[in-house]
């Protein structure tokens, strides 16, 4: 069931590996037996993705295989939905899905206006212009373009085409944003991405409206460069200062919701 985000936990850190910026994640919505982690590191021109078996092979450090994508990525913005890829490419405003199955690019889309190279990164900078995040309700991008002004742009994105399907103007200014994350069609802002960041914002995309919040959002290393919601399993992971990090959340009418780490 779908309900409002009201806690998170104390970070739980699963690994210490790779630079200060990266990103790292499960399949959104593959069946549980399914453990398979994927793995970014840096934010600028990478286009090295590993793929381990499980989770205990990411945490040691073994058992993977290398993907080499054909164009490198920007940002940290990535997610893995239903056996693909979905990224920036870099030095464009093209959302790209990449299927890890054949090995091959299925589409690449241009987001009409979309800021890309720095032009309306997060606060912390890193080509993180174009941010995709996978929630109860599907695939999103999160942008912002010169006619928003700077302002957070959500979109709902088909995750065959890559069509924009629909966007909101959530009114936020990005470069003011740490990081932001989708749960049940809501988007959650955090304030920074250093130490003492909380969760600020949230934009309602079912009623179009926003607003400030509160919630406590512990930052143990001081620098998340990637956030993202899990709705599989119920899990925010993070890179956070070469940490890589995972915090359950606590959503309204569902008491303490674990992922199944």
């Amino acid at each position: 069931g779908c309900g409002k985000l009201t806690g998170v936990s104390h970070p739980i850190t699963i690994r210490a590996s790779g630079s200060r910026f990266g990103s790292w994640m499960t399949d959104t919505m593959t069946p549980s037996a399914d453990t398979r982690v994927w793995y970014m590191d840096g934010y600028y021109k990478g286009r090295r993705v590993l793929e381990f078996r499980s989770l205990a092979d990411f945490v040691s450090g073994q058992n993977f295989v290398q993907h080499l994508l054909p164009h490198p990525w920007a940002g940290t913005g990535h997610v893995v939905f239903n056996g693909s890829l979905y990224c920036n490419k870099f030095q464009t405003n093209l959302a790209v899905r990449y299927h890890f199955r054949s090995r091959s690019v299925l589409v690449q889309r241009n987001l009409a206006g979309a800021g890309y190279n720095n032009t309306f990164p997060y606060s912390w900078g890193g080509f993180s212009d174009i941010d995709f995040m996978v929630d109860e309700n599907g695939l999103w991008a999160v942008y912002t373009t010169n006619q928003n002004a700077g302002n957070i742009v959500v979109s709902r994105v088909d995750p065959h085409t890559l069509e924009v399907l629909r966007s909101w103007d959530t009114g936020y200014p990005k470069r003011s944003a740490g990081e932001s994350f989708m749960i049940c069609g809501v988007l959650y802002v955090t304030n920074s991405h250093l130490a003492g960041a909380k969760i600020y914002f949230a934009y309602h995309t079912n009623t179009s409206s926003y607003e400030y919040t509160d919630i406590p959002f512990h930052n143990q290393y001081s620098h998340i460069s990637m956030l993202d919601y899990n709705p599989r399993q119920r899990l925010l992971y993070t890179w956070n200062n070469g940490h890589q990090v995972v915090y359950n959340v606590t959503l309204f009418h569902l008491v303490n919701a674990h992922g199944d780490l």
